[in-house]
């Protein structure tokens, strides 16, 4: 990852002195929650939503500043930095890349990068930095999304538009080879799914609630509570393919294949690789005030042996109607995960589901106020571990003010 960075790192440095133009862009969120659930995962509970009793009331959601830079005719670089009132450090970074667009010279459209960004998946996070636009929190797939997956490596794709041919029909091609991510599903099996919008810096350490598992004298003792993320440990190249069809510009579909090739039973300063790979489908759908979309996952994660594996799943439906300057969004999310290793005292299996309502209004340009309201019940026998109960309802309610620049 490091040698990702120092060329993007050079190009922003070296684009004020050659008079190049730098664009500055970003998002600050306040807002005030009222949360009812167990200790949150942020907490290094087991807690499915960003803030609990104790740490709700005022707070700092997201501040985001995105620097865009042209360094020449068709190469671009990107960074994008993240503050929240949760990071021991405030401050770090989510992305940064560099991006050749080469002029195309037939109905094909050819975009690489290379660095540090999130995978083309997400139907919600389409508003500056990673943040959601309809909603304060997004589904149990783009919360674990941005907690726990960046992709490090470099992306081609191919995009074929209909208008310019005289079709109806969109297809694009995206390739990706990235290293690092090797401890991805750390946080998904141990923690499990959540609903949230939080997003982790690439190297902000993350930490586990106290499971027996990976305690001194338990079977994963060299496995750490601590994790990070933006890890490469086996030196293993892991890849990801997605296909993406258009049609008249109110239907939109995706595919994508992810697998992290880790070797699982390499470890390294208490951080295991997992060996991940995931199916992800994405649909959405406009018809005048109306928006639909969906995103479906599925896929396994498995470190050592004997270690922890799980078979994961997680889907959503999500309907907006969109008046004006007004939208409301009704989202509804179903997750689980089953066990799929032999370790008794190390139960990770769940089963859960959530609702959010949401109100947007924009109150202007560059401000917005989002009202929403979120109720999830989950069964997770793990919790038994620590003295809670297996089955909980959580919920919270949460009003942010939004400023956009």
């Amino acid at each position: 990852m490091k040698l990702l960075l120092i060329p993007l790192a050079l190009a922003l440095g070296t684009a004020a002195p050659c008079a190049l133009a730098i664009d500055l862009s970003g998002t600050v969120d306040v807002r005030a929650v009222s949360a009812g659930s167990s200790r949150s995962w942020t907490r290094a509970g087991l807690g499915k939503l960003r803030y609990d009793e104790h740490n709700d009331g005022l707070r700092l959601g997201q501040a985001i500043l995105r620097a865009d830079a042209e360094l020449a005719d068709t190469v671009s670089a990107t960074m994008v930095i993240d503050a929240n009132d949760e990071r021991s450090g405030l401050v770090d970074l989510t992305e940064a890349w560099l991006r050749w667009n080469p002029v195309p010279a037939g109905p094909w459209k050819t975009s690489v990068r290379a660095g540090v960004f999130f995978p083309a998946m997400s139907l919600e996070n389409d508003g500056p930095g990673w943040t959601p636009t309809r909603t304060a929190s997004t589904s149990a797939i783009n919360s674990w999304l941005g907690e726990e997956l960046r992709t490090v490596g470099i992306e081609a794709s191919m995009v074929r538009r209909g208008r310019p041919v005289d079709s109806p029909h969109d297809i694009g091609v995206t390739v990706a080879i990235h290293k690092a991510n090797d401890p991805i599903g750390t946080l998904l099996t141990w923690r499990g799914w959540s609903i949230s919008d939080r997003i982790s810096g690439v190297r902000e350490p993350l930490l586990l609630a106290e499971l027996p598992v990976y305690r001194p004298d338990g079977p994963l003792r060299r496995q750490s509570r601590s994790i990070h993320m933006a890890r490469e440990l086996d030196g293993r190249l892991g890849y990801q393919a997605a296909v993406n069809y258009g049609y008249s510009g109110w239907l939109e579909l995706s595919a994508m294949h992810y697998d992290n090739r880790a070797d699982p039973l390499v470890v390294h300063d208490g951080q295991y690789a997992w060996r991940t790979r995931f199916n992800h489908l994405g649909a959405r759908a406009r018809d005048g005030q109306w928006e639909w979309m969906m995103q479906a996952m599925q896929g396994y994660t498995a470190m050592g042996r004997p270690g922890a594996a799980i078979d994961f799943w997680a889907a959503y439906l999500m309907a907006t109607r969109h008046i004006g300057p007004h939208s409301v969004s009704l989202r509804l999310d179903r997750f689980g995960a089953t066990e799929d290793d032999l370790i008794p005292a190390d139960p990770n299996g769940e089963q859960g589901h959530a609702l959010a309502l949401a109100y947007v209004h924009q109150l202007a340009p560059s401000w917005s106020l989002v009202a929403e309201a979120v109720t999830l019940s989950s069964a997770r026998p793990a919790r038994l571990l620590s003295g809670d109960a297996a089955r909980q309802r959580e919920h919270s309610v949460t009003t942010a003010l939004r400023y956009r620049f």
